[in-house]
C-alpha cells in the first residue's frame, strides 16, 4: 500500500494521520490506569517504549520521480512488514498513536524534518476547548515558531523526536535525531523529548508549521484516508491533492482480485 502526500498542501498532511494505527500496537498497561495515575507523560512514554520494542528500522524517503509530493508508509507497514519509516512516517503514525490513545497530537515539519508535540494539558474530547493554547490552531496551521517554543518551554506540550523509536547507527551526532543515541542505535525516551525542541532552534531547519490533528479531522473536515488490513492487499495507491479549493482523494485498491476504486473531494474550512 502507498500514500502519497502534495507538499502543496500542509493541511492534507493530517489526512495521514490515522487512530487506526492503535490495531498494530499493544501498550503493555492500560492506557486509563496510567493517565489516571501518573498522568498523560506517562501515556505518551509507555507508547514511545512501545514503539522502541516493535524494532523499527529508520529508513530514508522512498524514491518519488516527483518533487512535488511525498510518498508516506502506513502504520501497518511500519509496525509489521518491512518495518521501517522515514522521519514523517514515524511522526504522523505516532500521532496516529496519540489520537487513539485519547491524547491531543501536533505533527511539525521543519525543513526536511518532521517531529511530534502533545498537549498534556488536553485530551482528544477536549480539542475544541476555549482556551489560549488551543486557540491558536483553530483557524490554520500554526507557523509561528515563538508560539510552539512558547508552549512547549511553559510545559502545555511534550515535543518528542519520532525517530528516536527508530533505530539507526548511522544519523551524525551533528544532529538533534542522531546525538545521544544508544548502542542499540535508538534515542532514550528523555532524550527525545530534548532533541524534539532542539529541532525548533536548529539553523538548517527553519520552521515551516505545525498542524493541530484533532482540530484538522474535527472542524476542517479533513477525514483521515482508510486502508486495508487484509493480508492478500496489494497495489494500493491513495493520494491527497488541493484542487479547487479542496482535498482531493484518490484510492486504487485490489482486495481479493477485486478492483475498488474512486475519488472524493471535500473542502477544507
Amino acid at each position: 500500500m502507498e500514500w502519497q502526500w502534495s507538499r502543496y498542501n500542509c493541511e492534507s498532511l493530517a489526512s495521514f494521520v490515522t487512530d487506526r494505527a492503535v490495531e498494530f500496537l499493544k501498550l503493555p498497561e492500560n492506557r486509563l490506569d496510567l493517565t489516571q495515575s501518573q498522568g498523560r507523560y506517562q501515556l505518551i512514554k509507555a507508547i514511545y517504549k512501545a514503539l522502541v520494542e516493535k524494532q523499527i528500522q529508520y529508513a530514508h524517503e522512498k524514491y518519488n520521480p516527483s518533487a512535488a509530493s511525498q510518498r508516506i508508509r502506513t502504520p501497518a507497514e511500519i509496525l509489521n512488514a518491512p518495518g521501517e519509516g522515514t522521519c514523517l512516517d514515524l511522526a504522523a503514525m505516532f500521532c496516529g498513536l496519540c489520537l487513539g490513545n485519547d491524547l491531543l497530537p501536533l505533527l511539525i515539519v521543519v525543513n526536511g524534518h518532521a517531529l511530534a508535540a502533545v498537549s498534556l494539558n488536553y485530551s482528544r474530547c477536549q480539542w475544541d476547548e476555549d482556551a489560549k493554547e488551543r486557540g491558536i490552531f483553530y483557524d490554520s496551521p500554526l507557523k509561528d515558531v515563538e508560539e510552539l517554543k512558547r508552549l512547549i518551554d511553559n510545559e502545555a506540550y511534550l515535543a518528542i523526536e519520532c525517530t528516536g523509536f527508530a533505530h539507526s547507527k548511522s544519523l551524525p551526532e551533528s544532529s538533534p535525531e542522531g546525538l545521544g543515541r544508544t548502542k542499540e542505535g535508538i534515542l532514550p525516551f528523555e532524550r527525545a523529548i530534548i532533541a524534539g525542541r532542539e529541532q525548533l532552534d536548529h539553523p538548517d531547519r527553519p520552521f515551516k508549521f505545525a498542524l493541530d490533528i484533532a482540530t484538522a479531522h474535527y472542524s476542517w473536515d479533513i477525514k483521515p484516508v482508510d486502508f486495508p488490513t487484509q493480508k492478500d492487499s496489494r497495489n494500493v495507491s491513495i493520494s491527497v491533492d488541493n484542487r479547487s479549493g479542496g482535498v482531493y482523494f484518490e484510492s486504487r485498491t485490489v482486495i481479493n482480485g477485486d478492483v475498488v476504486g474512486g475519488n472524493q473531494t471535500k473542502n477544507i474550512k
